[in-house]
Formats: C-alpha cells, sequence, structure tokens
C-alpha cells in the first residue's frame, strides 16, 4: 500500500505498535523525536516550502487514570516547543460536555484532566468540517456517538504557517472516522467589502473630510442624495487611510524601535539634555501610534471587552489569525444535498441560492415596474 513511503512506528514502547506514520520521503523530511505508548512526535520539514514544524500523533489508552501519563508527557513537550506544533488523532477523550450521545452523560472528572491539558499547553482546536461525533460504537439501536478524535495547533503555528482545512469523513467500516488535514487551495480571494475603521476618527482631518462630503451638493431625491454622499464618504474615507493609516501597525514597530534606540543612549549619558528631549519626543509619538495601532486590532479582533494597553498587541493578532479560520467556510451542501467543498463551487452554491431567491433578470423589476405605471394610469 505505501511502496516508496517511509515510516515510524511506536514499537518500541508498546508490543503492538499502536501508531504507525507514513510519508513521501520526496515531500517531507521527518526526524523522530520522542515516543511513547501513547504519542509519537517529529519535527517534519516541507521540502517544498522549507516550513518546518513539529507534529504529535496521539493515541489515548481507554481509561482516564492510563491518560494521565499522555496529558504528563504534552505539557512536558510543550515547555519545550518554540516551532508550530501540530497535535492530532485519536485522544480517546471527550473534551466538553456534549461531545457524546447516547450512553452515560459525561461528567466533570471525565474532561478536567484533558482541559487543564489544552489550557496548559496554550492548544487551539483547528476548526473543521464534516461529522461532528468522530467515533461510534456500531452496537444495535442504542449508538453511542462520540468526538474523541481531535486535531489543535499551537499560536506559532496561527503565526508562521499556511491556511489549512481539516475534515472529518464518514468512518466506513471502522469505528472512527478519517480525519483529512489539507491546505487551503486557490488564491482566488473576492473583493473585501468596505469598512469602517474606528481608528480613522482620532484623525484630525477626519470631520473635516465628512463634513465636506455631506455638505457638497447632490441632485435627486433624499434617499438618493443619502446613497450617493455614502459612496463619496467611502472614497474619501479610502483615500485618508491610505495617506495615513495604510501603514499603522509597520509605523508602531518603527516607533518602539526609535524609542528602545534612545532609551539607550540616554542610559549611556543621563545627563545629555539633548538625549532627554529627543527621548521624550519619541516616547509621546510612541504613545499615539502605539494607542492607534491597539484600535485597530481591537477592532479586527472584535475583543472589545478588554481595556486597551500595550501588550495586547500579541493576544489581539492571536485573536484575529483564529478568527479567521473558524470563519472560514470549508465545505456546504448545495440543493441536490451534495456536499461541496472547493471554493469555487461554495461561491457557487451561495450564489444560485440568492439567485433563485431574489430573482436573476433585472427585467423582471422592470416589467413589474411598468406593470404598477399601467395600473395607475388606468385608475387615473
Amino acid at each position: 500500500m505505501f511502496g516508496g513511503w517511509e515510516y515510524l512506528t511506536n514499537l518500541d514502547h508498546h508490543y503492538n505498535g499502536r501508531i504507525y506514520l507514513s510519508w513521501r520521503s520526496d515531500y517531507y523530511q521527518v526526524g523522530l523525536v520522542t515516543g511513547s505508548a501513547q504519542s509519537i512526535t517529529c519535527i517534519v520539514r516541507d521540502k517544498v516550502s522549507q516550513l518546518e514544524f513539529q507534529l504529535t500523533i496521539v493515541y489515548g489508552f481507554n481509561t482516564k487514570e492510563e491518560r494521565r501519563e499522555l496529558w504528563s508527557q504534552l505539557e512536558s513537550l510543550s515547555a519545550g516547543v518554540t516551532i508550530p506544533w501540530f497535535i492530532m488523532e485519536d485522544f480517546n477523550s471527550v473534551l466538553h460536555t456534549d461531545d457524546r450521545v447516547g450512553g452515560t452523560p459525561v461528567s466533570l472528572s471525565e474532561v478536567v484532566d484533558f482541559q487543564a491539558c489544552v489550557d496548559v499547553c496554550e492548544l487551539i482546536e483547528l476548526p473543521h468540517g464534516g461529522n461532528k461525533y468522530t467515533w461510534n460504537d456500531k452496537h444495535g439501536d442504542s449508538r453511542i456517538f462520540s468526538k474523541i478524535d481531535w486535531a489543535f495547533v499551537n499560536r506559532e503555528w496561527l503565526d508562521n504557517m499556511p491556511v489549512v482545512n481539516a475534515n472529518f469523513l464518514v468512518e466506513g467500516i471502522s469505528d472512527h472516522c478519517p480525519l483529512k488535514i489539507a491546505k487551503e487551495g486557490g488564491n482566488n480571494r473576492s473583493k473585501k467589502p468596505f469598512k469602517y475603521c474606528n481608528v480613522w476618527a482620532k484623525h484630525p482631518q477626519f470631520l473635516d473630510t465628512v463634513k465636506q462630503v455631506w455638505q457638497a451638493p447632490v441632485e435627486g431625491c433624499y434617499m438618493m442624495q443619502v446613497v450617493k454622499k455614502l459612496k463619496q464618504l467611502k472614497q474619501s474615507l479610502k483615500s485618508l487611510h491610505k495617506q495615513h493609516f495604510r501603514n499603522i501597525l509597520v509605523e508602531v514597530e518603527e516607533d518602539r524601535a526609535s524609542l528602545t534606540q534612545a532609551q539607550r543612549n540616554l542610559h549611556q549619558n543621563p545627563s545629555d539634555i539633548t538625549l532627554q528631549n529627543q527621548e521624550r519626543q519619541l516616547y509621546q509619538q510612541f504613545r499615539k501610534s502605539s494607542y492607534l495601532a491597539e484600535i485597530f486590532l481591537q477592532q479586527r479582533s472584535k475583543a472589545n471587552w478588554i481595556r486597551l494597553g500595550d501588550d495586547n498587541t500579541k493576544y489581539f493578532y492571536s485573536i484575529i489569525k483564529h478568527k479567521r479560520l473558524q470563519q472560514a467556510t470549508t465545505q456546504i451542501q448545495d440543493k441536490n444535498g451534495v456536499l461541496q467543498t472547493d471554493g469555487q463551487a461554495i461561491t457557487r452554491v451561495f450564489v444560485d441560492y440568492y439567485e433563485e431567491l431574489l430573482g436573476r433578470k433585472e427585467q423582471n423589476r422592470i416589467k413589474a415596474f411598468g406593470s404598477f405605471l399601467t395600473m395607475d394610469a388606468h385608475s387615473q
């Protein structure tokens, strides 16, 4: 089945060799880091992209007492991980109280160790499509369905690796659903919609820009005037953004570096008045640019509940990247009940739905309007 492929097992740690990892050596370079009866951890290098990450394959034991050793191993591994980390497969444990249907209800004692491990390792579940429950016992009419197969990544993965899609397929003759991980394909991105940016309001030219557009004379009925002015204002705000906010995140890092260097120079010559004035100016400049960057990132992350502060920047970045994963549409069922996973096919399903709902031809609206005029003429 895997002719020409290389492989690793954990036969040295368990007589059954419970985990088998196989790969194509012309695509990937894999080096074993550590193994146990419940996991294999490797360093994987993608030979095409030259990206490197740590991969852990898990097959947990059946009882929570036996799995405690697995949680301990993962926590120990996380302490030394500084590169992207991907952890997946059969943990043999539910994580939430609603991860099982049928059988004994999930108790807190059953999930507390797994939840603690996820928190300590700072893992983020990879959003997935396909089946919600990944295992069932196939026993007669009173089946038990559980989600015990998982895919996690760390923050370094979100920062440095391409977007991947996870999909739990149907189980076939197995009792587990296979997990398929694939890179997000294609670069077909639709035009980004216009979004108002809160940070624009902090610019001294903002109110003048709005007044100039809103006070300009526009022909048409009141509603048409509002629509035309909003369109003109959109273009003006885009220009304001390009001129003053396009590189806001780059500028704040440059201001941070300038302030750091000025403070180093000042510590070497504390009594130098010129350096003191320079440090004071750069400090105020950095405070302003970092505050604007915080507003910008807070809006993008939608974490409006948290107070602004300089040490939130990294947190906001993590939230933004995780939301991109959560908001991605990886699959949709069309009107014929067929599951579509290709990006263009998903787009077509949305278009077809709204065309059927709202109509496809503008002639329909013209015809209806013409009928109204005819009726109105008859009534007169």
